[in-house]
């Protein structure tokens, strides 16, 4: 089958790094063709994996464009996206493409009208909660409609992602979590009481609801003493630098020699093997939360808010904690509970990498993705 991968953005976020794992793991039933409307991370990794990546440029104010922004600009992006979508059919054309799989909103959109044009199966890839307060109303609303006119198929990250697609049980769905696609720890997370400063770890992009303000809030509390440092990976990508200004300045204000921003780590693995714990403090639902999956297979309890893709993954008391999201302090007392406890820790060592064993492999999320496309083609 040659399917057509679309994607907007070509920056190395969650996403993107759940579309190069799948590509990258397809077997031979799939023959790939990825279209991305820039270059960057994304195209740079196909390619050196030996992948057709072609690059069919759109335009920056279209690509980055705020996904809550209704304003005049809209129209002309709107046409924009209709122009793209139709130089786009034609690639597919010529390609000889039978499905189009798109793996953000953005080029859910213009891949409607390409696959439309091509007259051959759509299916969207919803990785974002499609709902307040990441969306406006309106824009959610829209969304859902659409997911139910347009594409022929949806893909979602997680039941919490699809749950709030409100979509009709006639539409083909399936639930495919972003699967870890590295080699997994082979052992149990090595005990370091004898190697202190404890580190607490949390790893995503500088975003406001991300919640990295709330770890800030939460290391206060474990001020003046410092055999417990917090490292937080990432850094901002999508318009978000005024969050980070924002970040260094609670640093700064509450002097918090404690924390430590990394900046983007290419090599997250490497990183997690040095902490003790992972933190996942997402204030809005998380569609999934990748990161979540490759700290258990690194052999880290997680630390993770309750709602959305996380209650999926994590085992309450089992494989981490789930707690109320933007609480610090229930978020200190946690992080402090799991540290006085290393046997506990110990055993949500273990029972995170069975869990990513079982139900997180990379080989089971192509499995179930190419039986749906031989579905869904067949009744096109």
């Amino acid at each position: 089958m040659r399917v057509a991968y679309l994607d907007h953005t070509a920056r190395w976020s969650g996403g993107e790094v759940a579309l190069y794992n799948i590509i990258t793991h397809l077997g031979n039933e799939v023959d790939p063709l990825v279209i991305v409307a820039e270059e960057g991370a994304l195209v740079d990794r196909l390619r050196e994996k030996g992948i057709d990546v072609r690059v069919l440029p759109l335009s920056d104010k279209v690509r980055n464009r705020n996904r809550n922004a209704l304003n005049l600009q809209a129209v002309s992006a709107a046409f924009e996206l209709l122009t793209y979508g139709k130089r786009l059919s034609k690639l597919l054309k010529a390609e000889q493409v039978v499905c189009v799989h798109t793996n953000s909103l953005k080029s859910a959109f213009y891949g409607a009208v390409a696959a439309k044009l091509a007259g051959i199966p759509l299916i969207w890839h919803i990785r974002d909660h499609i709902g307040v307060p990441y969306l406006k109303p309106i824009v959610a609303q829209a969304i859902r409609l659409m997911s139910r006119l347009l594409p022929n198929g949806v893909i979602a990250n997680s039941n919490s992602t699809l749950n709030a697609l409100h979509l009709p049980k006639s539409k083909k769905t399936l639930v495919v979590y972003s699967a870890f696609a590295k080699t997994k720890n082979s052992g149990i997370a090595v005990e370091k009481k004898w190697m202190k400063p404890y580190v607490v770890l949390l790893v995503g992009r500088l975003a406001e609801w991300k919640g990295q303000h709330i770890l800030l809030e939460a290391a206060k509390s474990f001020l003046p003493d410092q055999q417990v440092q917090f490292w937080l990976a990432g850094d901002a990508l999508f318009g978000e630098d005024a969050y980070k200004q924002q970040l260094l300045q609670q640093m700064a204000d509450d002097k918090l020699y404690n924390v430590t921003l990394l900046g983007h780590v290419d090599d997250i693995q490497t990183l997690m093997q040095q902490a003790d714990l992972l933190v996942h403090t997402s204030i809005t639902p998380e569609p999934f939360g990748q990161v979540i999956v490759e700290g258990m297979a690194a052999g880290l309890p997680v630390i993770a808010s309750n709602e959305g893709g996380p209650t999926e993954t994590v085992v309450n008391g089992e494989t981490g904690l789930l707690i109320t999201p933007g609480d610090p302090a229930l978020l200190a007392n946690s992080i402090r509970y799991l540290l006085e406890n290393p046997e506990m820790r110990r055993r949500m060592s273990e029972n995170g990498i069975k869990r990513v064993e079982q139900h997180f492999v990379i080989e089971r999320t192509v499995t179930q993705i190419t039986h749906y496309y031989a579905g869904l083609i067949a009744n096109s």
